[in-house]
């Protein structure tokens, strides 16, 4: 029998200590992420800034919310990281004459076209988490990114949100999408817990149910790409498979992304009712399953294949 090393072992003191490392060395990582006026950096595989790269509201908001869990375990300085990333939300990356927020912003001081729901869902998780951390002025935000999420991406007949507009919130892409819905439970999650207001809980899991019922009727792979009226388009970029943003054929992490939102929404949800959250945990473990199965060293090389076909073949070898 192989012998594990207690390191990789929940609940020894040595998994703690190791687990404790990792932490300790990403945090340590991107300390360097914040732009004079807040937004963020693209940063070297040494953590050194790349100063010449667009600057994003999406990785400002995740160093945001990265640097609130920092201040939570007491990293050194995580909450003037977090002020500054509140500076750029509310600043520099915020679009004062159409509101909402840019996708990113150039070295230059311009801006990049379109309002992207996947950016917007950052901007409330970080503001809750700020909110939760109580950095000054982080209220404020979550609420301003509330209002202007349930006024434009979110789609309360469907129960999904939409993905993109144009920069001043008069034309709608047709495409819908999956991975703005995946941080959007994440985002709704966050809200319902700071705020109390079980109303986006409620959401998560009217997202929830769609996406299992996809997932299920697709052998647990699950779709990613869909027409305006939600209808699948399973074959959307299968000529340009590694698009960068909507890569052909199944994404396995997030299968075990969905997984561990879907078991969050449902102990959540149902906290002292396990009969009731009990079918979700179970889809949650075939989707875990499923990602493991078709992507785990799937070529020979460790980690998990980016994406795959419809039957669980490699497409995207990369590892991300």
């Amino acid at each position: 029998m192989a012998v594990i090393d207690k390191k990789y072992q929940l609940g020894t003191a040595e998994n703690k200590a190791f687990l404790d490392a990792a932490r300790d060395n990403l945090l340590n990582f991107g300390t360097k992420f914040p732009a004079p006026d807040g937004s963020s950096y693209w940063l070297g595989d040494d953590g050194t800034p790349w100063k010449d790269r667009n600057r994003a509201t999406w990785i400002t908001c995740r160093m945001t919310h990265v640097y609130c869990l920092g201040a939570f375990v007491g990293f050194p300085g995580a909450e003037e990281l977090v002020d500054a990333g509140l500076k750029g939300l509310k600043g520099a990356l915020h679009d004062d004459v159409n509101d909402g927020w840019y996708p990113e912003i150039t070295p230059e001081g311009g801006y990049t076209p379109t309002k992207q729901c996947y950016a917007h869902a950052f901007v409330l998780l970080a503001s809750s988490s700020a909110t939760l951390l109580g950095r000054p002025g982080a209220a404020e935000l979550l609420d301003h990114a509330e209002k202007v999420f349930l006024d434009k991406f979110w789609d309360d007949e469907t129960g999904l949100s939409v993905d993109t507009w144009n920069t001043e919130f008069t034309e709608l892409d047709p495409y819908r999408g999956l991975n703005a819905n995946m941080h959007s439970v994440e985002a709704f999650l966050a809200v319902a817990d700071v705020t109390g207001d079980e109303t986006w809980r409620k959401r998560a899991g009217r997202i929830i149910e769609h996406v299992l019922g996809w997932a299920k009727a697709n052998n647990w792979r699950i779709p990613e790409h869909f027409h305006s009226d939600w209808s699948l388009d399973l074959e959307c970029n299968r000529e340009k498979p590694d698009d960068q943003f909507k890569p052909y054929g199944a994404t396995p992490g997030h299968g075990i992304e969905w997984a561990r939102l879907i078991t969050q929404w449902a102990t959540s949800t149902y906290p002292s009712d396990p009969a009731a959250a009990s079918p979700y945990i179970d889809a949650a473990e075939h989707l875990f399953n499923r990602a493991v199965e078709d992507a785990w060293n799937a070529d020979g090389a460790p980690g998990l294949v980016y994406t795959t076909d419809w039957d669980g073949k490699p497409v995207v070898h990369d590892r991300m």
